[in-house]
């Protein structure tokens, strides 16, 4: 019903505003007496897009190319026509005098809507220029006939129509645009829209077509021509939803740009705006009467009774305050080709053009007073600080160390934040938010701070305010805890599988790590630490040190870290993170100095931060890195709540490999650290003990097995997990005790036992040999853990204590008879 309802009124304001002839509204705006002076001031600019059919025919003769060069069933009987015919409805229909009526009347409109008085001359700049540094670079290119390839980030619908509207003040022609056919539904709009776009399907688009766009493109590119194109394009539209910068997706328009026999000029362009029309509606899902959040209804009352037509429009007056419009220095693609190939990430030359693009956007973006408001607000709210000030000012410093680290050089703060002091940038910011609806007009908090009415804008704004780079998608964000051994083979796992299944194709996944060199290491090099310094990452791994850009976002977080850094990591991740995730524990151990496993710790730190959105899996097991990375395989155990776990299992593990997957997590982890216990333990009393191995080896393991799992029901695990077939246990357990690292270490130290050598030196030696090789004895540190566990459970582990006295050289068994 609602759905109808939503469809009967689409069709009514279609209707409605297909009876409007806008070619006719902007022809009056250009020729009143506001538009009249930009309108012949246009008129002197240099003519444009003269060879709009050459173009076309080279396109035309590009697909043609393409599709006999593939020799594909369906492409080898395609008709010139029917190219032709698909260029068409592609290409630009450039109308000089319409172009010209257009961009003085959207200056006249832009003057009204947006606030001009710091550079009036030349709108969306900074008045000393520093925002056009490199412009002359630019025009010197265009002189030399060069195409321009202009790669923005996207934050509304104005910002084609912003750009535009200044590069006809720069005298720089017009670029043209991709626009989506659904735009294209009121004829006077498409009219208007076609001066300065190309038509793409956002949908359903057959190979011809696709062909078509890439060529087109690339036609553009090969004859000198300007485009435009929005970065972060991705299956939910390219406008950013919550103010991040997002890592741009692939794109086909992008890839047939690059696609020339010429050089080409590179220029990203990065906007910032004080008031984002579209806030929220994109953010919060709003109506789009959101649009007009701030438009006094005193004004518009006073208005009416002289200007009835106009009372709204001359209430809107500065609606949308500042924007600022950036050139960082532009580059030529041949420059970007040798820098690509000497590049290691592995990428695509598009996906380098398009990342190194967003870099210098996320370098360049100017921050806004509305922006560091929000960002200050935020945070003095969650820390419980009331002054504002004060807050605002340490944002500024952690703006300033952030772009240092990141950027070698200091953010770009705008112009009324340069020229104000705090208090002054806050009440900006203040009155900004309040007037988008973000803020409480009336009431404050328990802080006296600005009572926050929609916490979702609020983060919409200070995300704004971000420079770090987020995954285009909102959905599936994985990230690997911990860039060691362990991290690294998990990482390469799942990367591979989000590589070879098509369902996680807007799914990223970035190891974090708190260890700067090591992270921009593996960054640069994009080899792995330890064992696998000679192998590289996967190509669509992201590694970074930065919390927050690694945990805001994220849907999944594996924890692969050590057991020592696990509580430190598990709090930072729950203080950064700002939605529903999955927390999935790989790490081994217990933690050092209790006797919790990870698991226990996690629930304990939820409850400590009243944290009821995120949910906790183990993957344990008989795994082993170089099983992970040679093999592509796993052969561990998946344990959790039973709603996701097959969801969260195929990260890991095919479907048809069949995992096993249990709903007893605390049993699944304590099976696996006491798996590798016991695997230690068995061998030490095995080696030292005279008798028939068999009967040793019999007895050890059921007494092995015995004691485990007395221990684990005490500790809250499930009878189920320690069944005589159980997986978790008998085959991590036997996997483990039967060959590897585990049966050597065990087997010498019992043997030096035997032969009354100490224990303790063949230990170190053990330590010094492993420590070289990166493995550490994580073992004996939970063999200690697991005896303080059975003593305050009062559960007797005598086999435990008999191969620990061992081991510390305290106490070795009498010989079997």
């Amino acid at each position: 019903m609602i759905k109808s309802a939503k469809r009967y009124m689409s069709k009514m304001m279609a209707k409605t505003a297909n009876r409007v002839d806008f070619t006719r509204v902007i022809e009056r705006i250009a020729n009143s007496s506001q538009g009249r002076p930009h309108l012949e001031r246009y008129a002197a600019l240099p003519l444009d897009w003269e060879n709009a059919d050459d173009i076309s025919t080279l396109a035309v003769d590009l697909t043609m190319a393409q599709l006999e060069a593939e020799h594909a069933p369906d492409t080898t009987q395609v008709e010139r026509a029917e190219i032709e015919d698909l260029i068409s409805n592609i290409q630009i229909r450039y109308d000089r005098e319409l172009h010209l009526k257009a961009a003085a009347a959207v200056r006249v409109v832009f003057d009204h809507l947006f606030d001009h008085s710091a550079n009036p001359d030349l709108p969306f700049t900074s008045p000393d220029g520093r925002d056009l540094h490199h412009i002359e670079t630019l025009k010197n290119y265009r002189n030399d006939g060069l195409g321009v390839l202009y790669l923005i980030n996207h934050n509304s619908h104005l910002d084609e129509f912003i750009f535009n509207s200044l590069m006809q003040d720069l005298g720089l022609g017009l670029p043209v645009f991709a626009a989506g056919q659904n735009m294209m539904a009121i004829e006077s709009v498409a009219k208007v829209l076609m001066i300065g776009s190309y038509v793409v399907l956002r949908k359903s688009a057959s190979r011809h077509q696709l062909a078509a766009l890439y060529n087109y493109c690339s036609a553009l590119s090969r004859l000198g021509a300007q485009q435009g194109i929005f970065l972060e394009a991705w299956r939910g539209g390219a406008r950013t939803r919550d103010g991040s910068l997002r890592y741009p997706k692939r794109l086909v328009a992008v890839r047939g740009a690059i696609d020339t026999d010429r050089d080409l000029v590179i220029q990203p362009v990065a906007l910032s705006y004080s008031v984002v029309p579209e806030d929220l509606m994109m953010c919060a899902r709003k109506s789009g009467k959101t649009w007009f959040n701030g438009v006094s209804l005193m004004k518009t009352l006073l208005n009416f009774p002289l200007h009835p037509r106009t009372c709204l429009w001359r209430a809107s007056e500065n609606l949308y305050s500042r924007c600022r419009v950036s050139f960082p220095e532009p580059m030529l693609l041949s420059t970007l080709k040798g820098q690509w190939q000497q590049d290691k990430r592995g990428t695509e030359f598009d996906e380098f053009v398009a990342l190194n693009a967003i870099t210098q956007i996320a370098r360049t973006k100017k921050i806004m007073a509305s922006q560091l408001t929000a960002r200050a607000l935020t945070n003095a709210k969650r820390n419980h600080q009331a002054d504002l000030d004060k807050a605002a000012e340490e944002e500024m410093a952690t703006i300033k160390a952030y772009h240092a680290q990141h950027f070698r050089q200091p953010p770009d703060f705008e112009d009324f934040i340069l020229n104000n002091d705090t208090t002054a940038i806050v009440n900006d910011g203040i009155t900004t938010l309040t007037k988008r609806g973000i803020l409480n007009r009336w009431s404050k908090d328990s802080l006296k701070l600005p009572a926050v009415q929609d916490e979702i804008g609020l983060s919409y704004y200070a995300t704004h305010g971000d420079r770090r780079l987020y995954s285009p998608t909102a959905d599936q964000n994985i990230v690997v805890v911990g860039a060691g051994n362990w991290g690294f083979a998990l990482s390469n796992l799942v990367a591979q599988r989000l590589l070879e299944d098509k369902t996680y194709d807007n799914a990223s996944i970035t190891i974090y790590d708190p260890r700067k060199k090591l992270v921009r290491h593996m960054g640069k090099e994009r080899l792995g630490p330890g064992r696998f310094k000679d192998m590289r990452l996967k190509k669509n791994v992201f590694v970074t040190h930065d919390t927050a850009s690694a945990f805001r976002k994220a849907s999944e977080v594996i924890i692969a870290s050590k057991p020592e850094r696990f509580e430190a990591q598990v709090r930072e991740i729950i203080d950064t993170s700002e939605q529903q995730m999955k927390l999935i524990i790989a790490t081994r151990g217990f933690i050092p100095g209790t006797t919790l496993l990870p698991f226990h710790l996690v629930q304990n730190l939820l409850l400590e931060y009243r944290r009821t959105d995120i949910d906790v899996l183990t993957l344990a097991g008989p795994l082993e890195t170089d099983d992970l990375v040679e093999t592509g395989k796993v052969s561990g155990i998946l344990a959790g709540p039973p709603q996701f776990l097959r969801e969260v299992a195929d990260l890991f593990i095919k479907p048809e490999d069949n995992p096993f997957l249990s709903t007893d997590p605390i049993g699944v982890q304590s099976a696996d650290i006491l798996a590798r216990v016991y695997a230690l333990s068995v061998n030490i009393m095995a080696a030292c003990t005279e008798g028939k191995p068999g009967v040793i080896l019999g007895r050890l393991y059921a007494q092995a097995s015995d004691e485990a799992r007395s221990l684990t029901l005490a500790m809250g695990a499930s009878p189920d997990t320690f069944t005589a077939g159980s997986i978790p246990w008998t085959a991590s357990f036997v996997a483990l005790a039967a060959e590897g690292p585990l049966k050597e270490m065990g087997e010498k130290l019992g043997e030096a036992a035997k032969k009354g050598k100490k224990p303790d030196s063949r230990l170190n030696k053990l330590k010094a040999r492993w420590q070289k090789g990166t493995k550490k004895i994580q073992v004996l540190t939970d063999m200690e853990a697991a005896l303080a566990c059975g003593e305050q459970r009062g559960v007797e582990l005598s086999l435990l204590r008999q191969a620990y006295d061992v081991v510390i050289n305290r106490q070795i068994p009498p010989e079997e008879e």
